[in-house]
């Protein structure tokens, strides 16, 4: 469960995280370790529609991840595009800070 956690760090909001964990992306019980993962409130899960998830390792990159979808939509004024710049590279600086001291 520690493992699916990391990768989902790494890899947050994404299938890939699944497929990079060794997890199975299909099948009748491809869920199950995701679930345990969650259950043990190691992977935070956003509902975007009632057949798609978002799966995060902490708040930060939920954080992140919003961010990110702000920046790509079209017509964002320019002032917030460099204030959400910042705040990705804030987040992103924490995010190393946190694996270089747990190294």
């Amino acid at each position: 469960m520690a493992e699916v956690q990391a990768i989902g760090s790494a890899l947050p909001g994404d299938l890939e995280a699944r497929r990079a964990a060794g997890l199975p992306v299909s099948g009748v019980n491809r869920d199950a370790p995701a679930h345990r993962a969650v259950a043990a409130g190691l992977i935070l899960v956003e509902r975007e529609r009632s057949n798609r998830y978002r799966p995060f390792a902490i708040e930060r990159d939920c954080k992140r991840w919003h961010l990110r979808c702000e920046l790509l939509v079209p017509g964002t004024p320019a002032r917030r595009v460099v204030e959400i710049r910042a705040e990705i590279s804030a987040l992103d600086a924490e995010r190393a800070a946190s694996w270089t001291a747990s190294a």
